[in-house]
């Protein structure tokens, strides 16, 4: 899942848990093994949606300025 406004880098294509966490990435990319055996994410849902929201409202505003660039 790439989500809206995520920047590539070569270095995500084997993302390590801090890139997950950074890019708010799908949970299932970087599984953690709990005491019990069952595998959990490495990101809570509240913080991956907080990053996707920072992508998302950058990529927003990038567009906006260029958009005013070419109009101005």
């Amino acid at each position: 899942m790439k989500a809206y406004g995520v920047p590539r880098h070569p270095d995500i294509d084997a993302p390590d848990l801090l890139d997950i966490a950074v890019y708010g990435m799908k949970t299932s990319t970087g599984q953690l093994e709990s005491k019990g055996g069952d595998f959990r994410g490495s990101t809570k849902t509240k913080r991956r949606n907080k990053a996707r929201r920072h992508w998302k409202k950058q990529a927003r505003n990038d567009a906006k300025r260029n958009i005013y660039k070419e109009t101005h």
